[in-house]
């Protein structure tokens, strides 16, 4: 699986608790690196440029394998694999009955492959409910809350210093929807942060130098939020606002963190109502946020985007414990190798 946010590391842990022997692969390189040949794909039109990349990585797995093979293969999402280099691992560096699983943490639209990696195992699951709807043969499995995110692991009560926190990476339709939120609700305390890194201002400075003219460095950071801060911050809060993609469909890391602590949400993601949990007490959507920040902007009427009140925000958590245990990443891990 990639490098994401260290979530790969807590994986990684849980397997290790349960007894096994765990190794893990990048599978795809680092940032940096994967842009650039990304890009020179796009120029040159060829279909692979991750071929020296994949060749190492099958290589590496092979020679770094136990005595007689491995007994689980997992990938997760599995973005630059391709089908041959997946079966040549699953020939050379599995014992003859191993089980193989794939994961799609991700949306089939915004992966190379499309989904289609995934029929090469002997399970398949996507964290997109409408992915699995359209596809029979793969089965829907949300995405999870770590320990650090679980409730009845937070042992000291936190004081509620805001009313609505959002920790996220910076886009610019979320600069755009966190403005709007700072303009319509200034009788909220509110604590809206976006992690701009520098490499990437520098690139849009150059190229759209308008977007990011004049930022507002109340939301705007150049550093990186450390993992404790972004869990702090969000125990300090009533509520969480998470914007994810206008396109996702699958529901976002930090919803789910965020079911965990419970604490209520706000966010644009309409496929939340389809999920067991959802509930209205606890939960709000925003629909039609592009629209309604294009008017906004056009008359300075910003009342589309003004958050609930104590109404809402003070009503008592709805709890459902067996079903919020459900979502834990020990339980997200029985449901993928049972």
């Amino acid at each position: 699986m990639p490098k994401f946010y260290g979530y790969q590391a807590k994986i990684h842990d849980d397997l290790i608790a349960r007894g096994a022997n765990v190794a893990f692969y990048d599978e795809e390189p680092e940032k940096a690196k994967f842009l650039i040949l990304k890009n020179l794909e796009k120029i040159f039109k060829k279909d692979n440029i991750f071929k020296k990349f994949n060749e190492g990585l099958r290589d590496r797995i092979i020679a770094e394998m136990p005595a007689g093979g491995y007994d689980y293969f997992l990938v997760i999402r599995g973005n630059v694999l391709t089908e041959d280099i997946v079966n040549e691992i699953k020939e050379k560096a599995l014992k003859p009955n191993a089980k193989t699983i794939f994961y799609a943490w991700d949306s089939f639209e915004n992966m190379r492959h499309k989904g289609e990696l995934g029929r090469l195992f002997d399970r398949r699951s996507t964290f997109d409910s409408v992915d699995a709807k359209n596809n029979s043969d793969y089965e829907l499995l949300p995405l999870f809350y770590t320990d650090e995110f679980d409730a009845n692991q937070v042992t000291n009560p936190v004081e509620n210093k805001y009313d609505y926190v959002s920790v996220a990476a910076f886009y610019p339709f979320r600069y755009r929807y966190f403005k709007a939120l700072k303009e319509a609700n200034p009788d909220k305390k509110l604590a809206l942060k976006l992690y701009l890194a520098p490499s990437v201002y520098r690139g849009k400075k150059l190229k759209d130098p308008k977007l990011v003219k004049n930022l507002d460095m109340d939301i705007v950071s150049f550093a990186p939020f450390e993992a404790e801060y972004i869990r702090n911050l969000c125990l300090s809060s009533k509520a969480v606002v998470d914007f994810a993609q206008e396109n996702q469909q699958g529901l976002t890391m930090r919803t789910m963190e965020t079911l965990g602590i419970k604490r209520k949400l706000v966010t644009n993601n309409i496929y939340l109502k389809d999920y067991e949990f959802y509930n209205e007490d606890n939960a709000m959507v925003m629909e039609d946020l592009p629209a309604k920040a294009d008017n906004a902007e056009a008359t300075g009427d910003y009342s589309a985007f003004v958050l609930p009140d104590a109404t809402w925000l003070d009503k008592p958590y709805v709890e459902n414990e067996e079903t919020r245990k459900k979502y834990s990443v020990h339980a997200w891990l029985d449901n993928l190798f049972k």
